[in-house]
């Protein structure tokens, strides 16, 4: 079976394609399989020619290619990231066509899987007071986390945004680095400050932050506080101890809702078992008003090898729990 999509917009056409057709190695690539592709790709000029013995196959090529020339008709601009979304959310539904849509996007970021819209959705929801994002590093977890939380205060949805993470010591003894609170934590926070400056300028960041729409504080800071009208975020959760994480997750107030993100694979505690991530996930994952989104080596923002080597370590560690 063949098809030939026509691009009639050179400018959608380049970009689609992408530098040298790198965005149309991505999209053959994602039809892999084993030696061989299910689907061959081929572009001449302005059109891409489909060639494929299977039907759903060849209908989400077509509804890639699709995807793209809509997004671009939208936005005027590809970029890899836009490439990866419309390969993830490209899948047939039960009559085994591929539904043309809209990319989802949070601020200016384009999701790039189904999971992450789920947890982005999730963060939006009145109904999801307690969002957890769990995950390999790469995987949009904490940055995400903070756009939604500037989306949430810039609307007038909160009045401010409160990042707590655990010190690299589970102790937090930062007694002994000198400054001030802010300048003792902001190391540990620098992907935290990436991310805000990602979504507004150095001098809106600075006004909020002395306006206190903006604070941080390690998590031995939040005790015996009621957080109301704020967006938390609990960054590197799985280095929380039990007793922390329950003392942050009771700092819940009302008007408020909290992200909690980590990776259990990265715990840096003495004793794994002390982690207040794991635990917080086995007693509360089942209640109705938390949503937990577990992230995967698919959901990857990074460069592509590091999904590939998500997925080494992570098949490591389940063939060092078998042998044990």
């Amino acid at each position: 079976m063949n098809r030939t999509i026509s691009i009639p917009d050179s400018a959608a056409a380049k970009d689609i394609f992408g530098p040298l057709h790198r965005h149309v190695a991505l999209i053959q690539d994602s039809f892999r399989k084993g030696e061989s592709h299910t689907v061959d790709i081929r572009v001449s000029g302005n059109e891409v020619m489909l060639t494929s013995d299977d039907a759903q196959e060849l209908a989400r090529a077509e509804g890639i290619f699709a995807t793209l020339v809509r997004h671009f008709a939208l936005r005027r601009k590809l970029r890899e990231a836009e490439i990866r979304a419309a390969i993830s959310f490209a899948t047939p539904n039960a009559d085994g066509e591929v539904e043309l849509r809209d990319l989802p996007t949070l601020g200016t970021f384009t999701l790039q899987t189904p999971r992450q819209q789920r947890y982005v959705e999730a963060m939006r929801s009145e109904e999801k007071p307690l969002v957890f994002g769990v995950g390999p590093a790469g995987t949009g977890k904490t940055f995400l986390a903070v756009t939604a939380a500037v989306e949430a205060l810039r609307n007038g949805l909160v009045d401010k945004i409160i990042v707590t993470r655990p010190a690299v010591e589970a102790g937090e003894r930062l007694g002994f680095l000198p400054g001030a609170l802010e300048e003792k934590v902001d190391p540990y926070l620098q992907p935290i400050w990436d991310a805000f400056r990602s979504q507004m300028r150095d001098d809106e960041l600075k006004q909020r932050r002395e306006q206190n729409k903006i604070e941080v504080a390690p998590i031995a800071f939040m005790r015996g506080r009621t957080l109301t009208n704020a967006f938390v975020i609990v960054d590197e959760a799985q280095n929380a101890t039990i007793q922390q994480m329950k003392m942050v997750l009771t700092r819940l107030g009302q008007g408020s809702r909290m992200v909690v993100t980590g990776d259990p694979s990265q715990i840096d505690l003495p004793n794994e078992r002390m982690s207040g991530l794991d635990h917080a996930l086995s007693i509360l994952g089942r209640m109705r008003r938390i949503e937990v989104v577990r992230f995967t080596a698919q959901d990857v923002m990074r460069h592509d090898l590091v999904a590939e080597i998500v997925e080494a370590y992570d098949s490591d560690e389940r063939r060092r729990r078998q042998a044990t």
